[in-house]
């Protein structure tokens, strides 16, 4: 290791938030990963007492298909947190925070004088052995600023593949408004495919399938942008179908590896009031023929499942799809819209008679009544689902989840609050998750488009990284920190998994509740160090196991 006085360069954890005046902490010079695993650390540097231009930097003892070296960007975190909330958080303050992780040249960076900044270097793919990595940071004249070291160790034991139904959702309005472009046009489509693969990448294996335009997160009497991907067409007081566009949006997913598909909500959002958006070329129009004016189980909306239901379901049935298919009712009904939700989910049913409904929900009378074949539970609101032993139920979060110590991914909250997702999962033995917002650039329910470089919180409805983890870069979706993270913690559940193959689940589950955790999803250290710690010694029982 080496640094000049006026230079400071280390190595630390890829959960530290490396910002601004604040000194990092979590130093790590060394660690392990399972053979497969997608392992990061960053290199925080500040430049003392002038700022530095055009800094280079190099890093050795690694291939560079291996490795990607990103500079990590600052972005508002104007609402980092609302009332009623924890304390569980790096601050409560509107300021900035790092998130971006911005793909970099070698050269023509800026040191800021007397100020905390990092490179996050990604490592994929690496053979088993002790990998001694240099990172290196030089001047404008070529001459050395300061070098750290780190050093990793790749176990021979290959990280298992994740088994999670995980759902992140895809807003194809949003994509298409940010850049400008015509839906499911060549160049959209590009886009769309990165945006995908991204989150493919980072955990998801269902893709929620806009069969219409989604009835989610706008505001009543308003549309967002027609994303409908069936073909409806009205005429002689008949429907007719077609589904050429859904197939081709099926398999385009599953190029870009979607294991499930997450049919869109057959009632708007909410309580099931009303009809989503559909529309139907009629009399050589196409015309909008349902939305907000349509009462959820008028005649005219009964009508039109009852001639739909079956179609889609011997044409899913007969392209092999329907056997990964789950549907939606309504998203997140209320105890008040129980027996509403009822009569909806009834009428539904007899048409798809052998489909697995989905919907977030978290009251347990619609699970215990089976109105849901599987609840998305709000992760603040699972005890009453583990204590009464529930078996089948996933979980997800959103803005609501801001208290009790839950994890999130708000800009405002430490990383290894995100992170510890993947061991409660475990722990809990929940199969599922959901979150709404992979790329959501709208301000609350949908009202206008915002720019997310500089709109982290919808216009000030959500705290700051609620509705989106990805950010649009020029050829697609640009990473974050955050995503990252989550993605760490899906790794640490699949590394779980394995040592449960070696030693049962449980000693497994004895090992997390030995080390401070408890089954539930607020119960556990809140510690980076510990948590950093028990990867540690996971890792060291799959090698000796």
């Amino acid at each position: 290791m080496y640094q000049r006085r006026d230079f400071e360069i280390f190595t630390v954890s890829a959960l530290e938030k490396v910002r601004g005046k604040v000194r990092p902490q979590l130093y790590e010079r060394e660690n392990t990963a399972l053979l497969g695993e997608r392992f990061a650390f960053q290199v925080a540097y500040r430049s003392v007492g002038a700022t530095r231009t055009d800094i280079t930097y190099a890093l050795r003892g690694v291939e560079e298909d291996h490795a990607q070296v990103f500079q990590v960007g600052e972005v508002p975190c104007t609402n980092p947190v609302q009332e009623n909330s924890d304390d569980y958080l790096l601050t409560d303050e509107p300021c900035t925070m790092p998130d971006i992780l911005r793909k970099t040249g070698r050269a023509g960076m800026v040191a800021k004088a007397n100020y905390w900044q990092s490179f996050y270097i990604l490592l994929t793919g690496l053979p088993e052995g002790v990998h001694e990595l240099k990172f290196r940071i030089c001047d404008a004249d070529g001459e050395l600023l300061g070098e750290a070291e780190y050093s990793l160790r790749v176990i021979g034991q290959e990280i298992p593949e994740s088994e999670l139904v995980c759902s992140y959702w895809l807003h194809c309005d949003s994509i298409a408004d940010y850049y400008k472009l015509s839906l499911f046009s060549e160049e959209y489509n590009k886009i769309l495919r990165s945006y995908i693969e991204s989150a493919v990448a980072h955990g998801l294996t269902m893709l929620l399938i806009p069969l219409f335009t989604p009835p989610l997160d706008t505001r009543p009497g308003r549309e967002r942008m027609t994303v409908q991907l069936v073909d409806v067409e009205k005429g002689g007081g008949k429907y007719s179908f077609g589904f050429d566009r859904l197939e081709w949006f099926l398999r385009y997913s599953e190029q870009c590896g979607v294991k499930y598909f997450e049919m869109s909500h057959l009632f708007s959002q909410w309580g099931a009031g009303f009809a989503p958006k559909i529309v139907a070329r009629k009399g050589g129009e196409v015309k909008k023929i349902f939305g907000w004016e349509t009462q959820a189980l008028s005649e005219e909306y009964k009508e039109f499942l009852a001639a739909f239901l079956p179609e889609l379901r011997k044409w899913l049935k007969g392209k092999g799809y329907y056997g990964r298919c789950y549907f939606h009712i309504s998203d997140e009904p209320n105890a008040l819209a129980f027996e509403h939700y009822r009569e909806c989910h009834a009428y539904v049913k007899q048409f798809l008679p052998d489909a697995r409904f989905v919907d977030a929900m978290s009251h347990y009378e619609y699970y215990e009544q089976k109105l849901v074949d599987v609840p998305f539970v709000a992760t603040d609101a699972a005890d009453v689902f583990i204590k009464k032993g529930a078996k089948d139920y996933f979980v997800y979060y959103c803005t609501g989840q801001k208290d009790k110590f839950v994890s999130n991914r708000f800009i405002s909250m430490p990383l290894e609050r995100t992170r510890i997702l993947g061991m409660q999962l475990y722990l809990n033995d929940v199969k599922g998750f959901l979150q709404w917002g992979y790329n959501y650039y709208y301000s609350f329910l949908s009202d206008e488009a915002v720019d997310p470089y500089g709109t982290t919180d919808a216009l000030g409805r959500f705290q700051s990284g609620d509705a989106f983890i990805v950010y649009p870069g020029k050829d697609g979706a640009v990473e974050s920190i955050r995503n990252e993270a989550f993605y760490q913690g899906l790794q640490d559940l699949c590394a779980l998994r394995l040592l449960e193959r070696k030693i049962g689940r449980e000693r497994t589950v004895e090992l997390l509740e030995q080390n401070g955790m408890q089954k539930s999803f607020s119960d556990y250290p809140k510690n980076a160090l510990w948590l950093i710690g028990l990867r540690q010694k996971i890792n060291r029982m799959i090698e000796e196991a």
